[in-house]
């Protein structure tokens, strides 16, 4: 969900998150943040105001559309005159959506959405858990944000407020199965991947990985266990036809040549050990065959936290406040939920990263997370283009079409990930940029 702050990780004290910097991390950063000058809920026209100045040549139909450098670098914009997306059923595996988000009008299949959240889960809020019974339609709503901000990433409506999607004229189905604590349990996960593959879905985005563990090894029977029932989902989802679009995760880690594990198991809290891991051992779902796995660039190079290795397949923006001090830091915005109850809202407020546009919110942050959906919207616009095309096809499609990158010219020595490779194939970035345009001109 958010980007960590100078590369550490917060203590567990039983809260985690989505891909991300844990939530107690992200109340720190934010106090830090408010203490340092006046806050304030800012307003669509002062944020098109200053993202205007702030991102020349961002342009868009939308409110906060010069907000929205990140679809310029995938050139999402000058895809929309070949397609957008309509016809197209993307499902959000993630911590539910907002019904009610004005930039998501008419974009949610909610009979399709269902909650996976069991009885059984741990940290769950009662009004989220449905057991798989998709008639509770109240257990999808977004009890955060970070799913309402995948989601209007992907298929945000080209309306006049807020922002553009990469395909907004897909369709968003979802797939709660992450927790109001940002706990996404292997079970949840696996139901939620089995059901996009019944319901047939075009394109699910997973911006996450399956708790307990970070990375599951083979040489561990429960954890083997766990993790044969992740590939078997996923298996069965592409065996359907679903393109599965996965961050690449937000550890600094070389997902290739793996060396430590300080954070599992992260459920029950106080558990976590100390491990050494090697390839035996695999991060899901980015590590998943056959699963389309997106690192994060901020507005100059790979995000400072950013996972890489050789699973990456591409890069997308993630944002990095690091790497620009412009008005939003180049980070990446998007929707929030109207009923957040963690207090994340209050806090980005607290930090001059929320915004409000047309009655809906809006806010900036990064990660992988946000990375993930620029390329699963990419996917989308290709299923609208070729609905027949097999799912294989359409992820080597977003490869091939991705602009190429090199190994950046300049790169910390003390940085542990060393980019190897040659442009077109590097392990920062996989085959290069998504590129919209580039996919839907093919």
């Amino acid at each position: 969900m958010f980007k960590r702050a100078n590369g550490h990780r917060a203590p567990r004290r039983g809260r985690r998150r989505l891909v991300g910097a844990a939530v107690a991390l992200l109340c720190v950063v934010l106090i830090q943040s408010a203490s340092a000058e006046t806050t304030v809920l800012i307003d669509g026209a002062t944020a098109n105001t200053q993202c205007t100045a702030a991102y020349p040549g961002t342009v868009g139909p939308d409110q906060l559309s010069p907000c929205q450098w990140d679809m310029k670098v995938i050139n999402a914009g000058a895809a929309h005159s070949t397609a957008t997306g309509k016809g197209v059923k993307v499902g959000v595996i993630d911590g539910g959506i907002d019904f009610s988000h004005p930039d998501l009008a008419g974009a949610i299949d909610v009979a399709r959405s269902c909650s996976f959240i069991f009885s059984t889960t741990p940290t769950a809020d009662p009004a989220e858990i449905a057991n798989g019974d998709c008639s509770n339609k109240a257990a999808v709503q977004d009890l955060q944000g970070h799913g309402t901000h995948v989601a209007t990433t992907i298929a945000g409506r080209a309306n006049g407020i807020g922002i553009v999607g990469v395909a907004p004229e897909a369709t968003i189905v979802g797939l709660k199965a992450c927790t109001i604590d940002g706990f996404c349990f292997a079970d949840s996960v696996a139901a939620a991947l089995r059901y996009a593959g019944n319901q047939r879905l075009d394109v699910v985005n997973l911006s996450l990985f399956a708790d307990p563990y970070l990375y599951f090894c083979a040489n561990e029977a429960g954890q083997r266990a766990i993790l044969r029932d992740l590939q078997s989902a996923a298996r069965y989802a592409q065996q359907r036809g679903v393109v599965i679009v996965a961050a690449a995760g937000n550890e600094a880690h070389d997902l290739g040549h793996p060396t430590i594990d300080e954070i599992s198991p992260d459920w029950p809290p106080d558990t976590a050990i100390v491990r050494e891991v090697g390839n035996n051992c695999r991060v899901t779902p980015a590590e998943l065959p056959g699963v389309v796995t997106v690192s994060a660039s901020g507005v100059n190079t790979l995000a400072s936290y950013s996972n890489v290795g050789g699973p990456v397949d591409v890069t997308a923006p993630g944002g990095d406040a690091g790497q620009t001090t412009v008005f939003g830091r180049g980070r990446i915005l998007a929707g929030w939920s109207s009923t957040d109850a963690t207090g994340l809202w209050e806090a980005l407020i607290g930090a001059n990263r929320a915004v409000t546009s047309g009655g809906g919110r809006y806010v900036w942050i990064s990660g992988t997370s946000m990375a993930s959906p620029h390329a699963a919207g990419v996917a989308a616009l290709i299923r609208g283009q070729h609905p027949g095309m097999p799912q294989g096809a359409v992820a080597a499609l977003i490869r091939s079409s991705a602009t190429p990158m090199s190994c950046p010219a300049s790169w910390p020595t003390a940085d542990p990930r060393h980019c190897t490779g040659g442009t077109g194939q590097t392990s920062f970035f996989g085959a290069g940029m998504v590129n919209a345009q580039g996919a839907v001109s093919r």
